[in-house]
């Protein structure tokens, strides 16, 4: 009975890290809440918005400017993500975030 004892502890203990990892796994970006975002107010500089938000997920350059994004998704509660629009180092606008987004 010893090596069958030694198999199911062996099973369970594969089972458990391959639960953390499946779990670890499905988490991609940069974590944020929307709290945090809605603190974003035009004329901010990037270190004031870095102070908020932290670094960002993505850095692109757009026309209109230098365009920030947040975006994180897990498999629990799904994607999110907001953008900022920097022009010479500042926050053209706050990102618009509906009340209901918590």
């Amino acid at each position: 009975m010893p090596q069958l004892e030694n198999i199911f502890t062996s099973s369970r203990r594969t089972l458990s890290a391959l639960l953390i990892a499946l779990a670890l796994s499905a988490c991609a970006g940069t974590a944020f809440n929307w709290d945090s975002a809605r603190q974003i107010k035009a004329g901010m500089n990037e270190q004031e918005v870095t102070a908020i938000m932290g670094a960002p997920y993505l850095v692109k350059s757009q026309k209109d400017g230098i365009v920030w994004v947040w975006s994180y998704a897990d498999a629990f509660s799904g994607a999110k993500s907001v953008s900022v629009v920097f022009v010479g180092g500042k926050v053209v606008e706050p990102p618009p975030i509906p009340a209901s987004f918590r």
